[in-house]
């Protein structure tokens, strides 16, 4: 009698089906580390080992590095690669070529592809990759089919042991900020946090650190790139100023007073100059590493670069979506706020993480000139955000006065009809609309809107 053989698992045919297998493999999963990920690594070839790269890594800024770098770097006539996270609203978007999310039907056969080989490797379930790593080698073996030119690798979380830092040799590595964010898992003062961002400096590779890092931090980078005898190229931004042109509707105007050269940004934050002068530094070591980058080709990639809820204004709607949702981020949107919108009455949407603390949110609401109303949500999963009616609670304190209307909803579309609703009821002056304290909340609403 012919023994029965083993069903093989079920085949991903669809997008829908892959989402629902890489959400099987726990989003939130947070395994720091790295031998799982060599390990699989080595199993298909190492690819990761093939791609020229930057690999960028700080606590706020490196996406914005890195989609202003994508797109110069397209603008030149390369085919770059990149790879960021989180996504707004589809997972295709963590890893795109020439600033474009990976196709379906390329995403759907790339997860299968991968999924039966960890199942013909056989490893026990425990030990297949995170949901973030699993994203990570698939970025790595794509990037290496499609034969990109360059890969712009954005880290997840912190660096040392982010699965990002597998490649053992990029062609430049970038840290951008040092903030308290993250402590859980970086450590509680900026210099372990900076530790851990500079795990990313390989030996002998040049490494751009930003203009605006603690001097606790900077030092621990400065010791981390002696240590590894890596070129350091600080990214100064002293001479590049906001021109008073800049305007929220055709976007930031920075002006360099040394040289004369004008950018016009699509990103509107003024806090874009200190990211612009790390693009610029990245910029001209690629090009000494021989990569034909023109000027031309900086100023088309400013204007075209694309990293939405990052102070997104939609004038027709006089809305603005921005995901900050820490201090730092926060006292950035602060002072966009002040350039574009100083004194115009504010509605507000914002949800926040459980594990940070308000104050700082209270703090941008109420430099922003007197706010109208605020609605407090959360996003999913919800268990880790503040519940919406203790942080109203809070809210309510911070803001006694009547005219300032404070209420809950329990998903962030109901918080922006409620939005829209309380704006239709109000006369005068058009309140700007902002929608912050989470990246996630941002993007639902930018899918839910018709902006």
């Amino acid at each position: 009698m012919t023994q029965a053989q083993p069903a093989l698992p079920p085949a991903i045919e669809t997008l829908e089906e892959a989402v629902q297998f890489l959400d099987s493999l726990d989003v939130s999963a947070m395994k720091l580390g790295l031998e799982r990920v060599r390990d699989l690594l080595t199993t298909l070839d190492n690819p990761q080992d093939h791609l020229p790269m930057v690999h960028i890594a700080g606590t706020n800024g490196k996406g914005s590095v890195t989609a202003m770098l994508t797109a110069i770097l397209n603008a030149a006539g390369l085919k770059v690669g990149s790879f960021t996270s989180p996504h707004l609203i589809q997972v295709r978007e963590r890893i795109g070529i020439n600033g474009n999310p990976i196709l379906p039907d390329d995403f759907q056969h790339e997860v299968q592809s991968l999924k039966q080989h960890l199942e013909t490797l056989g490893w026990p379930r425990d030990q297949w990759p995170t949901y973030f790593e699993f994203l990570n080698v698939m970025a790595y073996q794509f990037f290496r089919q499609k034969r990109v030119d360059i890969t712009v690798f954005e880290t997840g979380l912190g660096g040392r042991l982010d699965s990002t830092n597998v490649v053992r040799q990029p062609n430049l590595t970038a840290i951008t900020t040092i903030g308290m964010d993250h402590m859980q898992h970086l450590g509680n003062t900026l210099a372990a946090i900076a530790g851990e961002k500079a795990g990313i400096i390989k030996p002998g590779v040049p490494v751009v650190v930003g203009a605006h890092i603690p001097e606790e931090a900077l030092n621990v980078i400065l010791e981390k790139a002696r240590q590894q005898e890596a070129p350091v190229i600080m990214a100064s931004d002293q001479s590049l100023v906001v021109s008073p042109r800049s305007n929220a509707t055709e976007g930031l105007l920075l002006e360099d007073i040394q040289t004369g050269a004008a950018y016009r940004l699509s990103l509107l934050g003024p806090y874009q100059k200190q990211n612009l002068a790390i693009v610029l530094a990245c910029v001209e070591q690629l090009r000494q590493q021989g990569f034909a980058i023109s000027q031309q080709s900086v100023f088309e990639g400013l204007q075209r670069a694309y990293w939405p809820v990052r102070f997104q204004y939609f004038p027709q709607q006089h809305v603005v979506l921005d995901g900050s949702h820490n201090p730092d981020g926060f006292t950035s949107l602060q002072e966009t706020i002040q350039l574009y919108f100083p004194q115009e009455p504010t509605l507000w949407l914002v949800s926040l993480r459980s594990n940070r603390d308000p104050q700082a949110l209270i703090e941008v609401i109420r430099s922003a000139g007197q706010p109208v109303g605020i609605v407090v949500t959360h996003a999913n999963p919800n268990h880790l955000y503040h519940p919406p009616e203790s942080l109203a609670q809070q809210l309510r304190t911070a803001f006694p006065e009547s005219d300032c209307r404070i209420e809950t909803a329990q998903t962030p579309t109901d918080a922006y009809a409620r939005i829209l609703e309380r704006r239709e009821g109000l006369s005068g002056e058009t309140p700007l609309v902002l929608v912050t304290g989470s990246l996630y909340t941002a993007g639902e609403v930018l899918s839910l809107a018709k902006f």
